[in-house]
């Protein structure tokens, strides 16, 4: 059992002073974006002497995130989508870091976000009769819908069409219904809302026609969102831990100084992926990840754990009250332990909330 100790990130997007005083640090005067937890090559945690991970050492990726404004509009590709991307932009010799690429991983990038504070996100479509309504309501073009719906095959049509050619006006008219509707009850004001704080810092971005399609989220801490291939999402506010792959295979489509590929985008959105709120049961809670790669527990109240054989490394990150991982090791929130496979069982013992990460089981 080591201490791991994370590689912070500045991200425009990120908050000043979330992260800082979850951790109860001062704020480094930036935006604090994200603290990494993992091996990835990019930004390897390092151990209590200062040993940085090596790349392949765990196979997930452990991330504090606090968002002070709207992340990118994003899906990433599922598998066979991501070998073929890979294989296609390194045939085109381009460096696995040039910004333009959307596949510098050859695998996928399934994702768990479990809220910290309370969270707010865009994440896959809505039902077809509400994102008509709400549609309806804000002014977005009827070209958008599609003949029948827009949780079904056909929703890679909104996509592409939104996001191609001039649409400033059709941005300008939803962004003024959205003014009108501001404060309206239901899905209306939920949607209005979301393209109001986004229009704040992309007021022209063409990706705003589909937010009113899209379900709004808001999170409670200790909920969580697993978030496969295909899922149209971006995170608009709040403090979450994230569990992936190690992999950097996003596709954007708006809300970002960074590359968006449009028309990959609408190849890679899959309609009808619509990801389920999970909510947490009571002590030691498993989260539902339907992929290998990681297993994640929520640890809450005061509890002593005893946990057994595993298949591979493990990282607990705290977030709230104390936390002691092995024989005395204890971790204030936004620390982390990390406890190699080699060292067999250990103990856990909690006085608040921390999340348990596992490879795998």
């Amino acid at each position: 059992v080591d201490r791991l100790v994370g590689w912070l990130r500045h991200y425009d997007w990120g908050s000043a002073t979330a992260l800082a005083a979850l951790r109860g640090v001062e704020p480094s005067g930036r935006p604090e974006a994200e603290l990494w937890f993992g091996s990835h090559w990019s930004a390897p945690a390092t151990l209590a002497d200062g040993r940085p991970l090596a790349d392949g050492d765990l196979p997930f990726l452990v991330k504090l995130l606090a968002a002070d404004r709207p992340l990118s509009l994003q899906a990433h590709p599922d598998a066979a989508t991501a070998a073929a991307g890979y294989r296609r932009e390194e045939e085109a010799g381009l460096d696995r870091d040039d910004p333009d690429r959307c596949f510098p991983d050859p695998g996928p990038k399934p994702e768990l976000l479990c809220a910290v504070s309370r969270f707010d996100a865009l994440c896959g479509y809505r039902e077809r009769d509400e994102a008509r309504e709400v549609a309806a309501a804000l002014s977005v073009p009827h070209d958008l819908l599609g003949p029948e719906e827009v949780d079904g095959s056909n929703v890679q049509d909104p996509v592409a069409a939104a996001l191609a050619g001039d649409r400033s006006d059709d941005v300008d008219r939803v962004v003024s219904a959205a003014r009108a509707a501001k404060g309206a009850p239901g899905p209306v004001g939920q949607a209005a809302g979301a393209v109001l704080r986004i229009a704040d810092h992309h007021p022209e971005d063409p990706a705003l026609l589909l937010v009113p399609l899209m379900r709004r989220l808001v999170l409670e801490p200790g909920q969580a969102v697993f978030v496969g291939p295909g899922v149209l999402h971006a995170y608009l506010d709040g403090v979450a831990l994230e569990v992936m792959t190690p992999c950097d295979n996003v596709v954007r489509g708006g809300f970002t100084a960074k590359h968006v590929s449009p028309e990959v985008l609408a190849e890679v959105v899959d309609g009808a992926a619509v990801p389920t709120v999970q909510w947490p049961g009571d002590g030691a809670h498993r989260y539902e990840v339907p992929v290998d790669d990681f297993a994640v527990w929520r640890v809450a109240g005061d509890l002593d754990v005893e946990v057994g054989e595993r298949t591979g490394p493990d990282v607990v990150v705290a977030v709230e009250g104390t936390t002691t991982v092995g024989d005395g090791l204890e971790l204030a929130p936004g620390e982390a332990a990390w406890i190699p496979v080699d060292d067999g069982p250990y103990r856990l013992a909690v006085d608040g909330v921390a999340h348990r990460v596992s490879a795998g089981g």
